[in-house]
């Protein structure tokens, strides 16, 4: 374990206290799911840990989320659930922002839109901040930029390919010819160059409605996806959908999502039979978001490294 000051092991366990009242109070029930599952979820730019037993009689992956175990929660009827769980992703080594192992908190409302959840996230921050900082939590500092907003302000481009790969080439930002980039490696050259680098310093932003081709497990109103990432200066914090319900849906944004992680030379997974079983059960509508606990604990305690606050920073 890092050398972390006894102080900062006594804020971490106020910090995790002060969270699960603050789900208490309103509602949520407290879950727990497994870490170690013989699926791991699909999402094609994420590497999950592989775990074999001595003389390999069993065989898992060490989660990167709890959201499909959560999910068959959401199908046995209950409509305020949450879970503070240990997550494992690898990637990024050497990034004062990441971790090979984290804790995340993952919670789902049943009946609840994207903006109410915005509210929602803007109320534990004032929570947490009210705990954490000497100054008062200023929620009209907390940012709310549509993509489409933030790529013309930033970029000077809307969300289509072709202006994406405009300014891609305009501004140098790969060697690699348009025709052979997908719609997401375009958009996501010009996004985090043009745009996560130049969020507002020392302030919150939700950035929502990404294009449908972004989707990923979010339902699509009006051609756009309703989706949000929440930002802390130009450090991500949490990903959130109204969850896609729809069972058939689901299952071809997966089997989309298995030709990408062939074309990208990863490894196939198969449908997780549980969250599978779950949609054919019904799952509500509703809306979920992830958030590393790890990262939201530094923003309120004012560090620059992981390295300050997490026991499992720099283990490998």
């Amino acid at each position: 374990m890092n050398e972390l000051s006894r102080e900062i092991l006594i804020e971490r366990s106020k910090f995790l206290s002060v969270i699960r009242n603050f789900f208490r109070e309103r509602g949520y029930l407290e879950t727990d799911t497994p870490c170690l599952k013989s699926v791991p979820s699909m999402e094609p730019y994420l590497d999950p840990f592989l775990v074999r037993s001595p003389g390999d009689r069993e065989r898992g992956y060490l989660i990167t989320s709890p959201e499909y175990s959560l999910k068959e929660i959401l199908s046995k009827g209950l409509e305020r659930i949450y879970e503070i769980t240990h997550t494992f992703r690898s990637g990024e080594e050497g990034s004062p922002y990441h971790s090979a192992e984290f804790l995340m908190l993952e919670f789902y409302t049943v009946g609840m839109k994207l903006e109410g959840l915005m509210d929602f996230c803007t109320e534990l921050l004032e929570r947490l901040f009210s705990e954490f900082r000497d100054f008062e939590f200023d929620s009209a500092r907390v940012n709310r930029w549509s993509v489409s907003d933030a790529l013309a302000n930033f970029a000077g481009c809307g969300t289509s390919k072709q202006e994406l790969d405009r300014v891609v080439n305009e501004r140098r930002l790969s060697s690699i010819p348009a025709e052979q980039r997908t719609y997401e490696d375009s958009f996501f050259l010009v996004f985090l160059n043009l745009v996560e680098a130049n969020l507002p310093k020392k302030e919150f932003t939700f950035v929502y409605g990404y294009p449908s081709e972004l989707a990923a497990l979010s339902k699509i109103r009006d051609g756009v996806a309703r989706r949000f990432e929440l930002y802390y200066g130009n450090l991500e914090l949490g990903n959130a959908f109204e969850e896609l319900t729809d069972p058939e849906e689901q299952l071809s944004r997966f089997s989309a999502e298995q030709d990408l992680r062939k074309r990208l030379g990863k490894e196939i997974f198969p449908v997780d039979q549980g969250l599978q079983r779950a949609l054919e059960e019904g799952i509500p509508d509703c809306c979920g978001i992830s958030i590393g606990l790890d990262r939201l604990f530094l923003t309120t305690l004012g560090g620059n490294s992981l390295r300050e606050i997490s026991p499992y920073y720099g283990k490998f």
